[in-house]
């Protein structure tokens, strides 16, 4: 099994970086995140996809490229 996909299934099979992909299925501030999470604030921005800064705020959202390749190679590692 590839070392990129390894890290992949582990990363998703942490209860706390699931939760976070659940919330960023609409791109949302870190504020946000760790309020709806019950999660300290430096957690929760530290494991994140894509930042992107907006004035003042800084925009989380979900790299779906990345993660569409990853279902991918994991898709074609199950057959």
């Amino acid at each position: 099994m590839k070392q990129d996909l390894l890290t992949f299934t582990k990363t998703i099979g942490d209860s706390t970086r699931l939760m976070i992909l659940n919330h960023l299925k609409k791109e949302c501030c870190v504020g946000e995140l760790w309020k709806k999470l019950d999660l300290p604030q430096n957690l929760v921005s530290h494991q994140l996809i894509i930042p992107e800064k907006r004035g003042l705020k800084v925009v989380y959202r979900l790299n779906k490229d990345s993660l569409a390749k990853n279902l991918h190679q994991l898709d074609k590692y199950l057959q």
